[in-house]
């Protein structure tokens, strides 16, 4: 069952459906398995793909086809559906002063590319963002929460094991979130 998160319904023609609903703000999940070819491609999990379930008057189902790839937090890649990350990029103020700034667009923007997903499901990463990431034959493709990310697996375990951050205490502040939310109670404020 998919469970996104509706922000914006944009109407687009399309040449094989009259017009489709594009779910800008999808929420992507799921952790999945891949392989990187010698050419450097890699297939992106068709449930990664997916903007929206009902989209058509025929409930065909439509898929996203461009994203953004730059560098993302820790040794992988992001994905991020190219018209979220602009749109995110634009409203980013970051509280740093104005060299701070500066020496961040200097290393973003420079690692930013934009990718479609060839007739199968396909990107093409760019070498020196393979050895960045450390990315060579097996990937991990993760979901998680507004884009995508690729990760050495290796790296990913060990990122984890090294977080400082206490996995079950956000995770007991997101549960009691969706309690509150089912007995009608105000999300992330304390309960009575």
């Amino acid at each position: 069952m998919t469970l996104p998160v509706i922000r914006l319904i944009i109407e687009m023609k399309v040449e094989d459906a009259p017009y489709f609903r594009l779910n800008v703000g999808k929420m992507f999940y799921g952790r999945y398995e891949h392989k990187i070819d010698a050419k450097g491609r890699l297939q992106i999990p068709i449930a990664l793909r997916e903007c929206d379930r009902e989209t058509t008057p025929s409930d065909k189902v439509t898929y996203y086809r461009n994203f953004i790839m730059l560098k993302g937090s820790g040794n992988c890649l992001s994905l991020v559906p190219t018209d979220e990350f602009f749109k995110t990029a634009r409203e980013f103020k970051p509280e740093y002063d104005a060299k701070g700034v500066v020496n961040f667009s200097r290393r973003l923007f420079p690692n930013i590319f934009e990718v479609q997903l060839d007739n199968q499901g396909r990107i093409i990463i760019p070498k020196h963002l393979r050895e960045f990431a450390g990315l060579e034959d097996k990937v991990l493709v993760l979901g998680v929460g507004s884009w995508v990310e690729i990760w050495n697996e290796e790296l990913y375990e060990r990122a984890c094991a090294n977080s400082e951050i206490d996995y079950d205490e956000i995770a007991d502040l997101f549960f009691s979130n969706l309690g509150r939310k089912k007995f009608g109670e105000k999300a992330n404020e304390p309960a009575d």
